[in-house]
Formats: C-alpha cells, structure tokens, sequence
C-alpha cells in the first residue's frame, strides 16, 4: 500500500502523484481507444479529459492509498457502437491495462534517468511507483468484474467465459477481494509484476539506461 511509505516522503508524495495519473490515463487512453474504434460515448461524457472530478472515483483513490490497489471511474464503452461487440471493443477495455503499463514503463525510464544524475533516492521512489502500476495493469487482465478484463471477456470471449465471469459478478466487490487475495497470496501477481518489470529493463539495457 502506499500509505506504507508515510517515512519516505519522497517514494509516498511520488507514488501518490505517478498513481493518480495513471488512474485518469487508464480513463483517457481507453476513451481515445473507443473513439478510434467508432465509439464517441466516453468522449462525449468527459472520460477524454484530465479532469480529477470527472475521473476519479471517491472510494477506488482511498483504496488506492490503503490497499495499494484502486480504480477510476468506470468509462461509458457502448457495447451497441460495436458491431457483434467482440474484438473492437475488448480492445477499448484492454486499453486500461496498456495504459498502466505505458505509465509503469515510463516510471522506470525516468527513474533510471535520474540514477544516472547521480539520484539514487529518486530513482527507488519511481521504481516503487512503476511497480504499483504494473499491480494495477496485472489484475485488470483477470476477467473478474468490475476489471477491464471482465469486460473485455463479456465482448469477446466464448459462452462458457461469458458463463464464468458472469457467475463471479453475482459476488459482487467480495468476489474481487477474494480473487485479489488469493492471486497475491499464491504469488501469480508477484511473478506477473516481475515479467513485466524485466521487460521495461530489458527494453531500457538495449539503450544504456538500466
């Protein structure tokens, strides 16, 4: 969680700041993604702005602080602006884990900057703030509701996955808590986070800068 940093002023005030962007990036990038894809509804309703009001969500920003994990405000995708839904528009879902993925790789980039400026302070406090993005990009893959990759799943996956993410939304927020824990607890995120992690390093040792 990144209240867990209350010592390191700079790893918490950085966290919070890199976080609360990529939260609005997640709703911006998915909103643009819909729009190139034929559906304006989440342009129109205000989700293509870096507005915080319009953004972000009460309770999904205090999680974000507490738990370590929170959400956005959900963006209006228009299942009926897709064609037979299906692929269009779970690439407008699954634009909200690139878009923490985009906002993790960059951390890492500007971190790895800064250690070169002889910021090694700086540096760690990004690192940790790339590694809460990735955590946010990891879980919106699984197809648990409310996540983009539920509803990516509901567009484009069979009637049998239809079937399973659907049984799993009559759970509600506790189905998701206990999904969320159970994948922490047997180490499947932890080694998702560190894939994705190696690859930004990998991707920054071609050009000198990891």
């Amino acid at each position: 969680m990144i209240l867990n940093n209350l010592t390191d002023t700079t790893t918490l005030v950085i966290s919070a700041i890199v976080m609360v962007f990529a939260l609005m990036f997640h709703n911006v990038l998915q909103t643009w993604v819909a729009a190139k894809l034929g559906d304006a509804r989440p342009k129109l309703s205000g989700f293509g702005r870096f507005e915080p009001q319009q953004q972000l969500e009460p309770l999904g920003v205090i999680l974000l602080f507490v738990l370590g994990f929170g959400w956005p405000k959900m963006v209006p995708i228009q299942s009926r602006n897709y064609p037979g839904r299906g692929r269009k528009e779970a690439l407008a879902w699954y634009a909200g884990p690139a878009a923490y993925l985009i906002v993790g790789f960059v951390s890492v980039l500007i971190g790895s900057i800064l250690l070169a400026a002889g910021s090694p302070e700086l540096y760690r406090a990004f690192l940790i703030a790339s590694s809460y993005a990735v955590l946010h990009a990891v879980i919106n893959l699984f197809p648990v509701f409310p996540l983009d990759g539920a509803m990516a799943a509901l567009a484009w996956g069979n009637r049998s996955v239809r079937q399973f993410v659907e049984q799993l939304r009559q759970f509600g927020i506790l189905g998701f808590l206990v999904v969320f824990l159970v994948l922490s607890y047997t180490g499947v995120i932890g080694v998702l986070q560190g894939f994705f992690l190696g690859i930004f390093q990998a991707i920054l040792r071609l050009f000198g800068l990891f």
